[in-house]
């Protein structure tokens, strides 16, 4: 994969992104919007087809238990194919990847509209309340440096996560300084180095719970996975204490250090906050600009790990915030839902939230300019008593 490009799009950029992580098994089956990263997969050699996308999880599985850096892409359809591998994989704690570029839905829906619809569906795809860690870049040229957060957070707690990316950001071209990227150091999993007989499968845990890995078939010592709720030699019993620790183990709330932080435009003195996160922060960055240009005092918080929520930035962010506006590309709010669900929003003295909904096409800066500047007043009354108006477009 050359460096020389000037003119590029975000699947070139996840896939370099990728390559400098070292991922070294891509597999995936290809699916509009997601097919330029399989392409370049495949292209760099280190990417192979699979006949469907159920398995090709089952693929990646096998490769990250084997030792491999393991990636795939997808879309809306094929990501709900894979939810059963993807539990799997966080149950036998295999680090993957999983790039799920979103679409107009629901179903087989638009296949070339941008969308956020799926925001709420990827946290949330795993069975029994566990949360599947997920980044999302907010900008093109984010794409790499995301991918490269991406995996190495699945290295570190050797957890399926996913990057959450959109149509417009992988498609869209740009002229871009390749050599300019921000590229995180890749990061391995930890290897287990102890005597080979003192060897359990899911034991050995290091300060974050996280056991230390050997790969299937190893000649000295006896790996054994499961999806099934285990003990720490990899052995199905009844729900012990020592099973439920191993199954909490799983929950990543832990380490949210590890995870990319927001980016917050502060200006003093704001009362107004728009909080944003994927494509649409194009936008927001271009409206915090308009209604600078015009007097407005507006802080912007840009959101690139949306699950798990990282409650303590956010509400730092929302001190002397009166109102906050969320713009998103779906047509319920769905990461409004999510602050919501974390309580955020409830004991802090925020005098609105405006949701700005848009499904079907990318949010115009001009919208989140009428959004800041309406009059909470003049909006229908909030049903659940939190001051929350919803602005359609």
């Amino acid at each position: 994969m050359s460096d020389t490009a000037s003119l590029t799009d975000g699947s070139f950029l996840v896939a370099k992104g990728a390559l400098h992580a070292g991922v070294d098994f891509f597999v995936g089956y290809p699916i509009t919007p997601a097919s330029g990263i399989y392409t370049e997969m495949i292209r760099s050699g280190v990417g192979i087809s699979a006949p469907d996308e159920i398995t090709a999880l089952q693929y990646l599985i096998g490769a990250s238990l084997n030792g491999h850096k393991a990636m795939t892409a997808t879309s809306g359809p094929g990501f709900l194919l894979m939810a059963e591998g993807i539990g799997a994989a966080l149950a036998m704690e295999a680090a993957l990847t999983v790039v799920l570029v979103q679409r107009l839905g629901p179903a087989t829906g638009s296949a070339t509209m941008n969308a956020q619809g799926d925001v709420g569906l990827v946290s949330n795809i795993i069975s029994g309340g566990f949360v599947v860690p997920v980044l999302c870049p907010s900008s093109v040229e984010e794409c790499a440096e995301m991918t490269v957060h991406t995996v190495n957070v699945s290295e570190q707690l050797r957890v399926p996560v996913v990057l959450l990316t959109e149509r417009d950001m992988v498609v869209g071209k740009r002229s871009i300084d390749t050599s300019t990227l921000n590229l995180p150091e890749p990061v391995n999993r930890r290897l287990y180095q102890g005597d080979p007989s003192d060897y359990q499968p899911y034991s050995h845990l290091d300060e974050r719970e996280v056991p230390a890995f050997t790969p299937l078939g190893h000649p000295e010592m006896q790996v054994r996975v499961t999806a099934s709720t285990h003990d720490a030699r990899g052995i199905i019993g009844s729900f012990s204490e020592r099973v439920r620790h191993d199954t909490e183990r799983l929950l990543v709330h832990e380490s949210l250090d590890l995870f990319p932080p927001c980016l917050h435009d502060s200006e003093e003195g704001a009362e107004d906050l728009i909080l944003t996160y994927g494509f649409t922060t194009y936008a927001a960055r271009e409206a915090v600009a308009q209604l600078r240009s015009m007097g407005r005092k507006v802080s912007l918080l840009v959101v690139r790990t949306l699950a798990p929520v990282l409650v303590e930035p956010i509400r730092e962010a929302l001190q002397g915030v009166r109102r906050l506006i969320i713009p998103e590309e779906n047509s319920t709010g769905l990461y409004r839902k999510a602050l919501l669900g974390e309580g955020l929003l409830r004991n802090l003295p925020v005098e609105a939230v405006i949701s700005l909904n848009v499904m079907g096409r990318p949010v115009a800066p001009e919208e989140i300019v009428r959004a800041v500047l309406c009059d909470p007043d003049q909006l229908p009354p909030d049903p659940v008593g939190l001051g929350e108006q919803e602005v359609r477009s």
